[in-house]
């Protein structure tokens, strides 16, 4: 968009959709290249009700279900907003963020090396990045459990080169002996995007579509807050997972996840407590917690703190399922909401323990964020302003993520 264009504010006005494991966010920004933030000109969270989730199918239609309740608050008040702020803006892109469950990030590593330097061309990147997306995609078709999901790969990009172990950005031309490429796949649930496309369809159908994992968003968000950190496991912790990406030479390297999270613990801790779901799930989030714990029996007491423990060393497997001899780096950048912050790094500190025989250290993701939301603007007063929408408003930002990383 020119400067100035239709009397327009400068920038470009994008739709940002958050598909977490337990909820969806909706989002109205505008970027202005000239200035260091967006603005967030709208914004809400849909949750997803803190009932039994008996299946993924379960979750999958409340999440659904979510989707379209914020698509109607986007079409209606979104766009009310929106013409408040800027009566001339126009929508011009459709990002969606999906996290896991509803998606993967499969990377790989291709490595080319030859014992005279030889040049580097364009001809040879590109056989270099089939090679790294026909692995990814035989990996998938061996892999039952996640053929039987109905997955779409959404993008494939090209994350980080490096030539003669030094990264570069354009290596073409340049003479080398070894040239290593990491490259990065995004599968999705196919009835997601369907879902996805037919709101596009029926409510921006001008809009350009653009959508990738939410660990491939955090992992270049972090490259921005976190530009002395090279080796790390990022940790997203959301409703209804946990997912762990593991960079290794400012590279993300492998993600996984497990499908337990804030949520599931609150299910948990209201079973053998006898408390409704929404009371254990504020405990969660308070300080009140460990008054919350003293004031239990000592049977009961026991139950929820080998509940806690059962977290841990699920997550302590997951750490060691990255096929990295070394387990994870030592660095734990911790993503989850704010105010459950405290019990989570609590958690995965222990986690991090046992799966690497030493103490981890902790980098508060969320407080981080918090510190740079201050200075993104936010045009109403009433917009659900989170970390994960931080992260997906940088992405947009940021014009470098957005070439990177979410090519089809």
């Amino acid at each position: 968009m020119g400067l100035f264009s239709n009397g327009s504010l400068p920038g470009r006005y994008g739709v940002l959709l958050d598909i977490g494991s337990g909820s969806v966010l909706a989002a109205i920004v505008h970027s202005d290249p000239q200035k260091p933030h967006p603005v967030i000109v709208w914004s809400k969270r849909e949750h997803v009700p803190l009932k039994d989730a008996s299946s993924i199918g379960d979750s999958a239609r409340a999440v659904m279900a979510a989707l379209v309740n914020a698509s109607m608050l986007l079409d209606s008040e979104g766009r009310q907003v929106l013409r408040q702020y800027d009566p001339r803006a126009e929508l011009t892109d459709l990002q969606c963020g999906v996290s896991a469950p509803w998606s993967y990030t499969v990377t790989k590593t291709i490595t080319y090396e030859q014992k005279e330097p030889f040049k580097v061309s364009d001809e040879l990147l590109t056989k270099l990045t089939d090679a790294a997306e026909e692995k990814i995609t035989g990996d998938l078709q061996v892999n039952e459990s996640v053929q039987n999901l109905g997955l779409t790969i959404v993008n494939r990009s090209t994350m980080d080169v490096t030539s003669n172990g030094y990264r570069v950005t354009n290596p073409q031309g340049e003479m080398a002996e070894k040239l290593v490429l990491s490259h990065a796949s995004v599968v999705t649930q196919t009835y997601l995007l369907d879902a996805i496309t037919e709101m596009q369809e029926k409510l921006f159908p001008k809009t350009t579509s653009a959508t990738t994992s939410y660990m491939l968003m955090l992992y270049s968000t972090l490259q921005s807050l976190l530009p002395d950190e090279h080796d790390y496991c990022a940790v997203d912790v959301t409703f209804e997972a946990t997912e762990i990406g593991v960079v290794r030479d400012g590279s993300l390297q492998y993600c996984t996840h497990a499908a337990v999270g804030l949520y599931s613990i609150a299910r948990e801790i209201a079973l053998v407590t006898n408390i409704p779901v929404h009371e254990a799930y504020t405990h969660l989030r308070n300080p009140s917690l460990d008054q919350f714990m003293g004031g239990l029996s000592v049977n009961v007491r026991k139950n929820v703190d080998g509940i806690f423990a059962a977290y841990a060393k699920r997550i302590a497997e997951l750490f060691h399922e990255t096929g990295d001899r070394l387990a994870i780096p030592k660095q734990i950048c911790v993503n989850t909401e704010l105010a459950s912050e405290p019990l989570m790094i609590a958690l995965l500190t222990k986690a991090g323990i046992q799966a690497l025989k030493t103490q981890p250290g902790i980098i508060r993701v969320a407080s981080i964020i918090k510190n740079s939301m201050v200075a993104a603007k936010i045009a109403t007063p009433n917009n659900t302003a989170d970390e994960a929408l931080y992260v997906a408003a940088s992405f947009f930002h940021t014009p470098h993520s957005a070439e990177t990383f979410t090519r089809k």
